[in-house]
């Protein structure tokens, strides 16, 4: 580590988070902080006298030979580098705050969507637009209702948390079935949750972008889910086929799906999902952090103040990506 440390912070952290930063970093650092809209050139500048960022500049901005040793993201999710054109550059320590953000915030989205769905909560708004007093049709109830998570995280677990509370049977899809995770009545692998998929009321998917994740739920797969189903996706837009989702929605297999994200993202003018009325589609939000929710800010200060306290002292890292 260099005897004087100098840290650009790429994000609009707070006056009171940019001093805990500077306390956590030490008397020995330096911390600079740029604006989001910082243009590339100035940006490709700040970084040419950094040796930790804390925020997501592009691989390709990194791979231009700066002397960084270390990006702490304040995303969960890290396939804008690990699955990036331009390689993340060898030698170069990449941290998340995966596991420890984000939970709390984009399960409360998870259950105001399903339950949004269920009780025909779009169909009354676009009613009311209309001045039209009418009846939607059978509402569906959660007491009692399979819920197949994909993902046991920390989203997914706050999701099964709250949706057992409405008395929902909840079944998590992870790589590793063996360790204990709570509010989950039974674990399963990827490979198996298309065994699950026509029993599932609700399919919530948490999972991040991957080769095996990629187009995972493709027409076959949606085509198996169970005829009055919700799908919620709040993971990644390359998950779901969006194509065959909008042909399964307009012949009214689904009850309603729920899209924070989208392939392409967002969807072009004239997709058939923009119109499809059993189709909520939200611009990427559910994971609410800088501006937006102070509850959000809070948590990814707290692993940035940790995470640079280990650095400083030689310790491993938390949220360790590569």
């Amino acid at each position: 580590m260099p005897d004087h440390l100098r840290i650009l912070v790429a994000e609009p952290f707070s006056p009171r988070h940019m001093d805990l930063l500077r306390q956590a970093a030490g008397e020995g650092a330096t911390l600079v902080q740029a604006p989001r809209d910082t243009p590339e050139d100035e940006l490709r500048q700040l970084l040419a006298h950094a040796d930790v960022v804390i925020g997501e500049p592009s691989s390709r901005l990194l791979a231009e030979g700066t002397p960084v040793r270390w990006v702490q993201m304040t995303w969960a999710g890290a396939d804008c580098y690990t699955r990036s054109a331009v390689p993340f550059p060898t030698g170069v320590r990449l941290t998340n705050v995966a596991g420890a953000a984000f939970g709390h915030i984009i399960s409360q989205y998870v259950v105001g969507q399903v339950l949004s769905l269920a009780q025909n909560l779009p169909t009354y708004v676009r009613q009311q637009e209309r001045e039209l007093w009418e009846d939607a049709g059978p509402v569906m109830s959660l007491d009692g209702a399979m819920v197949l998570v994909m993902g046991a995280g920390d989203i997914g677990g706050c999701t099964a948390k709250r949706l057992a509370g409405f008395g929902c049977h909840c079944i998590g899809v992870c790589r590793t079935t063996t360790a204990p995770r709570p509010w989950f009545e039974r674990l399963v692998t990827l490979d198996e949750a298309e065994s699950e998929l026509p029993r599932a009321d609700v399919v919530v998917n948490c999972l991040p972008n991957t080769s095996a994740t990629e187009h995972w739920l493709d027409e076959r797969r949606l085509r198996l889910m169970r005829v009055g189903s919700v799908l919620v996706n709040v993971g990644r837009g390359n998950f779901v086929d969006c194509e065959a989702l909008a042909r399964v929605l307009a012949e009214g297999r689904l009850r309603g799906a729920a899209l924070d994200v989208t392939e392409p993202e967002p969807l072009p003018s004239g997709h058939p999902l923009w119109q499809e009325p059993r189709c909520v589609i939200t611009p990427h939000k559910a994971g609410s952090s800088f501006g937006r929710c102070p509850q959000t800010e809070e948590l990814i200060c707290q692993v940035c103040c940790e995470n640079l306290r280990r650095y400083v002292e030689g310790r491993e890292l938390t949220h360790v990506v590569i």
